[in-house]
């Protein structure tokens, strides 16, 4: 039903309605986001769907508290393109009208991935083929919200944790080089547009960070228009490395910006989904640390979380006896994290 009601709505192509600003000097009554640009940064931003929206109690926060946009799946090649040249804009539409309205920006979310890509691109064998079709993919894609996006997740999570590539129909049929073409077809499309590598495990210095600054070497030193790399940040609780700052440094010393792209933080929960107060406080105090590495770094652009509410949280499907991921609760309610990166910003 809240799918359904999301289709009904409205598309809206406006003016934003407001502006990011709080005139407040007390920080308690101003939006994170508000906050985040106070103190220097682009944004600070979450992930969602776009049926969400059709929650109650889900926009209110939404507009009040977040100034950027990543759609979680509506901008993944199995759900914009699930048959060759049959498109769902349906979703991303929603979201970008929604950006718009708010005075909010979107960072598309992505193209090259070994998951949630349709079977007609993972069974292609044939590289020529393969190119063509990734070529008119983005070119689609891009046409269509080009101008409308701030950032683009153009590769999303290539390396395994040893920091070697994954194997995918990406690196199985075009090898490494898979990477370089997709960003120039990117940059083709829309020249204007921050295009990025998305990932994780990369956040410590380690091996697949290590390897990844490697790659992403490579790739500037072959001219390849490379603007980021997105550290994913989904995070256990206690568990946050304490050597977030050394990691980005190895690709700001490259030049490139280092944005946190899907901050969460995961802790054991009751069979009601509930975390206990030692663990939310230990929560808080992660979120906080993580959002403090990007202000005290002048190339990261800002925060997003991956999702702002633990009801629609993806961690309790896939990590069994962890949840509360989020800043807030199932009922919207702000948890001990949200005030703690209300104070930290």
């Amino acid at each position: 039903m809240l799918f359904l009601l999301a289709l009904l709505a409205p598309l809206v192509s406006a003016a934003p309605t407001k502006r990011w600003e709080c005139a407040s000097t007390n920080n308690s009554q101003c939006s994170l986001a508000s906050l985040a640009e106070r103190s220097g940064k682009l944004y600070f931003g979450t992930a969602y769907q776009s049926f969400y929206m059709a929650a109650e109690g889900f926009t209110p926060v939404l507009d009040s508290e977040f100034d950027q946009y990543t759609p979680e799946n509506e901008m993944k090649w199995s759900v914009i393109q699930p048959e060759p040249n049959v498109f769902n804009w349906t979703g991303s539409d929603l979201i970008i009208a929604h950006a718009k309205k708010t005075g909010s920006i979107v960072r598309g979310h992505n193209f090259c991935w070994d998951s949630q890509t349709p079977g007609y691109v993972t069974n292609i064998t044939d590289p020529d083929e393969l190119k063509s079709v990734l070529k008119s993919h983005i070119d689609a894609v891009l046409g269509r919200y080009g101008n409308d996006l701030y950032a683009f997740d153009v590769i999303n999570e290539p390396l395994n944790d040893n920091g070697t590539f994954k194997s995918n129909v990406w690196y199985n049929v075009l090898g490494e080089d898979y990477l370089g073409i997709a960003l120039d077809y990117a940059h083709a499309a829309a020249p204007n547009l921050n295009l990025y590598i998305n990932d994780y495990n990369i956040e410590s210095v380690n091996n697949k960070s290590q390897a990844m600054a490697k790659v992403a070497q490579g790739l500037l030193a072959a001219g390849k228009p490379l603007n980021g790399i997105g550290f994913e940040s989904h995070f256990i609780g206690g568990e946050t490395p304490d050597d977030i700052a050394e990691s980005m440094k190895q690709f700001t010393d490259l030049g490139l910006d280092v944005a946190i792209t899907e901050l969460d933080v995961r802790v054991p929960v009751n069979n009601m989904g509930i975390a206990n107060s030692t663990w939310l406080e230990i929560q808080a105090k992660d979120y906080a640390q993580v959002v403090s590495v990007c202000l005290n770094n002048t190339k990261c652009p800002g925060v997003t979380v991956w999702g702002f509410a633990d009801y629609f949280s993806w961690i309790p499907g896939v990590f069994a006896g962890y949840g509360a991921a989020d800043l807030y609760g199932f009922t919207y309610q702000p948890k001990p994290a949200f005030y703690a990166v209300q104070d930290t910003l």
